[in-house]
């Protein structure tokens, strides 16, 4: 009988096995999951067919570079012990590296070839494995990259600056603040680069959530206010909205990487910490575009 699709991608997220294995697996069992689904645990999948479903909330963070090439990648897996494994970082710094150089991989989480590399690791380690985002930054003429991976391996980060001056006497003053706002990024953990990346939505749900606190707030200091027999006298509306506006830039200055304080220097944001160093290079500085992977954080 005919194998579709939809019947290899089922008992693979049941199974976690290969495709090609899946395919064989349906073949022999004439389709039947339940069956395949045995088929493959008798060929040395049985472990990760056990756990399917199981979280994975642990895991790597990898960085690589070479040239004007440099990749971040996250590996996902279910126990601090398994992603403290020598063979997971092997694996991790491996795949790492030929996103450099392999045009194929630079989405390693929609790549067939790296998930079939991955599987043979998570068959070894007996438990569930994922590659859950990998990104490849090139650096161009006037364009520098740079990246952070912390000490425990579980946090990374990448960003890219542009600069329209001399490029070749600005590069390691632009390579190092481009680590530092890796580090900023790691640290902080902005979700957007700016304010005009926030959807609309997003936006009208903190106002939202903001003017319901607010509502609630005023409702609770005017029963208080009765209670104990003193006069109250309800914000103006000019006023709530002036603070609703507040709460709104307090969550874009949380967000946004540029809108941060520095983790430098708390004094000034991240904006004028790249505009400092377009003044002392002589030209313009600008933050082009950033990822930041914490294992387990969206």
């Amino acid at each position: 009988m005919a194998i579709t699709s939809e019947q290899v991608m089922t008992l693979r997220s049941q199974t976690g096995a290969g495709i090609m294995d899946c395919k064989g697996a349906l073949n022999e069992a004439g389709g039947d999951i339940a069956k395949a689904v045995e088929i493959l645990r008798k060929k040395g999948l049985a472990g990760l067919a056990k756990r399917s479903g199981r979280t994975m909330k642990e895991g790597v963070v990898v960085a690589r570079n070479s040239g004007s090439a440099t990749s971040l990648l996250e590996v996902n897996c279910e126990t601090d012990f398994v992603a403290k494994n020598p063979d997971v970082a092997a694996f991790a710094a491996a795949l790492a590296s030929d996103m450099l150089t392999d045009a194929s991989l630079a989405n390693p989480a929609e790549s067939e070839a790296a998930k079939e590399r991955l599987q043979a690791v998570a068959v070894k380690m007996g438990e569930n494995m994922a590659i859950r985002r990998g990104v490849l930054y090139n650096a161009g003429a006037g364009t520098a990259v740079n990246y952070y991976v912390h000490n425990d391996n579980r946090k990374g980060a990448i960003v890219e600056l542009t600069f329209d001056g001399d490029m070749a006497k600005a590069k390691a003053d632009l390579e190092a603040l481009a680590k530092e706002l890796a580090m900023q990024a790691v640290a902080m953990n902005p979700r957007f680069l700016r304010r005009e990346e926030v959807d609309a939505d997003v936006v009208a749900k903190e106002r939202e959530i903001y003017k319901a606190k607010m509502e609630k707030d005023e409702a609770e200091a005017q029963a208080k206010a009765v209670e104990a027999g003193r006069p109250y006298k309800a914000k103006p509306a000019e006023a709530i909205e002036k603070m609703l506006e507040g709460r709104v830039n307090k969550y874009f200055q949380e967000s946004c990487l540029i809108e941060q304080a520095s983790i430098r220097d708390s004094k000034k944001t991240v904006t004028q910490i790249v505009k400092d160093l377009g003044a002392k290079l002589g030209g313009n500085v600008a933050v082009k575009r950033f990822n930041c992977f914490i294992v387990g954080v969206e």
